[in-house]
């Protein structure tokens, strides 16, 4: 295996760990009805926007769900 696959492999296993930080964390904020909303866009858009998302919700997305 060349340091090119291995580099890949590396950033792969790592998107999927914070995928699942990310929807992990999502999930154990608040439960109120407009935190739910909240819940679920931020989830959506983490999924849906793999990079982007996760750096969105790590920058904002967490102030927004406390």
């Amino acid at each position: 295996m060349n340091a090119l696959g291995f580099v890949l492999i590396v950033a792969i296993l790592l998107w999927i760990g914070l995928s699942a930080w990310a929807v992990k964390d999502i999930a154990k904020r608040a439960t109120d009805v407009k935190k739910r909303q909240h819940k679920t866009a931020w989830t959506n858009i983490v999924v849906i926007f793999p990079f982007l998302g996760l750096l969105a919700y790590g920058v904002y997305g967490r102030r927004t769900l406390r």
